[in-house]
Formats: C-alpha cells, sequence, structure tokens
C-alpha cells in the first residue's frame, strides 16, 4: 500500500525538525536533509549544499485554534548552503528573536513553521545607477515581491535597511506606498517619514525586490512524517 504523502516540504519539515530534535535529541547529525527528501520527499529534488538567502517564520495556535499568531522570524540575506541555513535559522528564529520569549518544549505541539527560501534578487532603484530599469521604486507586485530598502536616514545621516517578506503586504492590507512608509519605520526612522518619501531620491539608496519560495508545516503533520521515518529505519 502507497502511504500519502506528507504536508508541507522538506524545507520546512527539516526547519521543524531542527527545533525538536534541539529540545528531545540534543547535539548531533540525527536526520538530514538529504534523507528527508528521500524518505518523506522523494519527487523533490534538492541540492542540500546550494547557496542560499531564506527566512524561517514560527507560528503558535492561538487560543480560539483558528489562527496562529506569530512566535519568532528571523532570517539572512547571506548566502548559505540550504541545509546550513535552515538549521541554524530554525533555531535563532525560535530562540533569539528579542521581541519574544524563547519557544519552549511544551509550546511544540502548538506550533506551525514556515520556511521562505528567497530568490530572483533585482536591484529596481539605485541612487549610483539610474537606468530605466533601476530608477522605479514601485516597479514590483504585491503578493508575489518581497522588498529590500537601504536609505540614509536625514535625522541623523546613518544609513538604515529593512526589508518585508512578500506575504507581510498582503496580510496588513498595504499598498506600496504603505509598504515604504512601514519599512522606513521598521528600520528605526520615526520621524521625516513623509518627508523621506515626498524626496525618495534623494535618500534612498537602494530598492530590491524579490520572491520567496515559502512553505509551512504544523506539529502534527511534522510528527505523522518523524514517525514513518523511524519505522524505516
Amino acid at each position: 500500500m502507497t502511504e500519502h504523502a506528507i504536508a508541507g516540504s522538506p524545507y520546512a519539515f527539516y526547519a521543524f525538525y531542527c527545533l525538536y530534535r534541539h529540545f528531545f535529541q540534543g547535539p548531533g547529525h540525527g536526520i538530514t536533509l538529504s534523507a528527508i527528501c528521500e524518505k518523506l520527499y522523494p519527487n523533490n529534488h534538492i541540492n542540500v549544499n546550494e547557496k542560499t538567502s531564506l527566512f524561517i517564520t514560527w507560528k503558535k495556535r492561538s487560543h480560539s485554534k483558528h489562527d496562529y499568531l506569530l512566535r519568532g522570524c528571523i532570517g539572512t540575506f547571506s548566502k548559505l548552503p540550504l541545509e546550513v541555513g535552515i538549521g541554524r535559522f530554525a533555531l535563532v528564529a525560535a530562540l533569539e528573536d528579542t521581541r519574544f520569549s524563547p519557544i519552549s518544549e511544551n509550546e511544540l505541539p502548538n506550533l506551525k513553521c514556515y520556511c521562505n527560501i528567497l530568490q530572483n534578487f533585482e536591484t529596481i532603484f539605485s541612487s549610483l545607477k539610474k537606468t530605466d530599469t533601476q530608477h522605479d521604486i514601485f516597479n514590483w507586485t504585491i503578493g508575489k515581491h518581497g522588498i529590500e530598502l537601504k536609505f540614509r536616514d536625514p535625522s541623523n545621516n546613518r544609513l538604515r535597511s529593512a526589508t518585508f517578506l512578500p506575504d507581510v503586504m498582503v496580510e496588513q492590507g498595504w499598498d506600496k506606498e504603505d509598504t515604504f512608509k512601514n519599512l522606513l519605520e521598521k528600520a528605526g526612522c520615526v520621524s521625516n517619514i513623509n518627508d523621506i518619501m515626498n524626496n525618495y531620491e534623494q535618500y534612498f539608496i537602494e530598492v530590491i525586490r524579490y520572491e520567496g519560495n515559502k512553505s509551512s508545516i504544523n506539529y502534527k503533520d511534522f510528527k505523522n512524517g518523524l514517525d514513518r521515518i523511524s519505522r524505516k529505519h
């Protein structure tokens, strides 16, 4: 009898496994990303050593049981080998996001893990390269692209930067101008926001759009997959 495919993706599953192993199995090699692909996602052909940018997000089921609330989200634009990056930031996002207390072992059954592999980076505005294709801060699509903004804060001349992943704008109901205003605020710019937007060519240094390959898995589906792997050993 052929078993049903496990929900989620090898990326999200491996991220959840890294946190699970942190609590129950301690350090060590454990189950590799390659083994997860082979045993649970045989149709996913990935290069575990491919270098990529990524973000890991943890959400926790609310008291209503229908919604998941943010519990931690951290990632990197540095390009790390896929397996290394997922393993590292699964734990950093769960345990070191300073906006939240570290996730505890007893929260695992209520967690959902999201893994967002970032790709197709493209500069759409550059203060250094003013070409037609690099001089339009609105040349991106809500729901498809994430945005990274680098700018100079007029209040102290400091360089600042911030980013939002592709789904943030949809979740918040922002248009493109709203997105930039919130990026400025996220980066620590608490004044002059309207002035910066009205004169963005003077203050913006670079705007980069990118896409995300996002997948997720909840605890129940993760445990089903883990149990299946255990039976195959």
